[in-house]
Formats: structure tokens, sequence, C-alpha cells
């Protein structure tokens, strides 16, 4: 198998006009620079992707680089090279696509994550971007069976995206790709904000993916891989939906319950105390 070389794109932003809850209980602007047993955020997600084989390059999408400065690990990276900056627009779907033509075309593919995949592991990474390789995928996402969530970590439904599809429920992983200058226009699902487990923002999507594939999905009929069919014939390229065998994949620092969750378990993995 071809296995291609990744630019992974962070999203650290914090979302106009809104208030995050993690930032606003430890009196910082950014959730990304909150420490998370002992490390801050976006410095977990950054070694993480460090230590994938198949990431050569990184790059944070923030409104300014001086809100990471005060992370000294970051600012040696930057310092050094080793990561860059594009300035973040006034959606997920614009800061994106302005990641990516700014850092450019010739970077591709691109993997997609947010700063605060803090739970997520090199492991996670890699078999997400193999499996990309392995089906020749134009754009692609991570999901993980619900029941693996739950049997792993029982009463969890409500810290992860659940999507109730006809092979089951889905939890979406908060990992994306992007593979082709051609497959750009499929970053328009994000022109709702990401945000797919809120009944307003599906409905956001009907314009993009048209009312059938709307439907389809709304309302369970179709499965994870009839949902990828729908994708790649709206979006007219091959979309793929990578079904992630890890239970930690789709919990992600999004609100204080699923921050303690993942600060609760980092601390029993890495017996480390949390931060005060």
């Amino acid at each position: 198998m071809n296995r291609k070389q990744y630019t992974a794109i962070i999203l650290a932003a914090q979302r106009p006009g809104v208030t995050n809850p993690i930032a606003k209980h430890f009196g910082v602007s950014h959730k990304c620079v909150v420490e998370v047993n002992g490390t801050p955020m976006i410095e977990r997600v950054i070694e993480n992707l460090r230590a994938c084989e198949h990431i050569s390059r990184i790059v944070i999408s923030i409104e300014s680089p001086s809100v990471l400065h005060a992370i000294p690990s970051v600012k040696s990276l930057v310092d050094a090279g080793t990561i860059s900056f594009t300035k973040s627009q006034e959606n997920l779907y614009t800061s994106i696509l302005h990641a990516v033509k700014s850092t450019g075309l010739d970077k591709m593919p691109y993997l997609v994550t947010t700063a605060d995949n803090c739970f997520h592991t090199p492991e996670m990474i890699e078999y997400f971007l193999g499996d990309i390789d392995a089906n020749d995928a134009e754009a692609a996402w991570g999901m993980t069976p619900d029941s693996l969530v739950q049997s792993t970590y029982p009463g969890t439904g409500k810290i992860t995206g659940q999507h109730k599809l006809r092979d089951g429920i889905w939890s979406n992983c908060n990992i994306y790709a992007v593979g082709s200058e051609h497959a750009l226009n499929s970053i328009e699902i994000f022109k709702g904000g990401g945000q797919f487990g809120n009944k307003k923002k599906r409905r956001a999507m009907i314009p993009m993916v048209g009312l059938w594939a709307f439907f389809l999905y709304r309302f369970g009929i179709t499965s994870l891989d009839g949902l990828a069919r729908q994708a790649s014939k709206v979006f007219k390229i091959h979309a793929h939906a990578v079904k992630m065998p890890f239970a930690d994949a789709p919990i992600d620092a999004d609100d204080l319950p699923s921050f303690n969750f993942i600060e609760q378990h980092l601390v029993e993995r890495e017996g480390n105390a949390p931060s005060t």
C-alpha cells in the first residue's frame, strides 16, 4: 500500500460569540491552553501528531499565535519551525479552507483535528490515516460504534456525539481528512459549525447535502457506509467513513463533564495528580 504524508491542521480558535465553559471555569480565553492532568490540551494534541509516522507538518488555526506563546513547549516548537500558524476565520468552514489555501494545495492531503482531542493517541491517528490510504479516499471522517464506547465506559452517552443509523449508533471521532483540491468542497459541511449532534445545526446541512441525503441520515434509514456513498454522490468525490475501533476516540473535551472524564482516566493511566 502506498502510504501518504499528511499535513495536520489543528483547529484551536475560540468559537466566535460563544463562551466555552471549560475556558470560563479556568479563567482563560481558550480552552486549548487548559491543562488536563498537568499538560495543556493543545500540547497533548501536538505531541500525539508529532509521534505519527505519516504526519509531516503541523499547522495551528487560531486567532493569534500569542494565545499559545505562554506554553514553553509550543513556543519552542514555533521557534524551531516545527509548527506554524494560520489565522482562524469566522467559522470552521472558512478556517479550514483558509488553512489549506494559505499552507498550500501542494501540502495535500490534510488531516483536520481539534485542540480538544486530548484523548486521542498516535495509534488512533495512524489507524485513521492508514484506512484512508487503503481505501484511496479523497475525504474521510472517523466514527466509532457506540456499542464499543458503552461497553468500555458505561453511561457515557451524554459526552459523545451519537448518530443513529441503520447499522447501529455511531459516535463522531471529531477527526477528518481531505485529500485533493477537488474534495475541498466537502468541507462545506462545516458551515453550520461542525456540531452535527445539534438538531438545529443538522437542519443547516440540507442546502449542502440535499434533502434526500439529509432524510436518509436524519431518520437512520441508511448505514454508515451508505452515508459515505451519499456523500460521494453529493460532492462528486470518493468519501469514506473510517470505522475506528477505539472507545476513547469519540471523547473530546467539549464541556466540563467530558473534561473531567478525560482527566480522571488520564490520571489513572499516567499516575499524576490533576491540576488545581
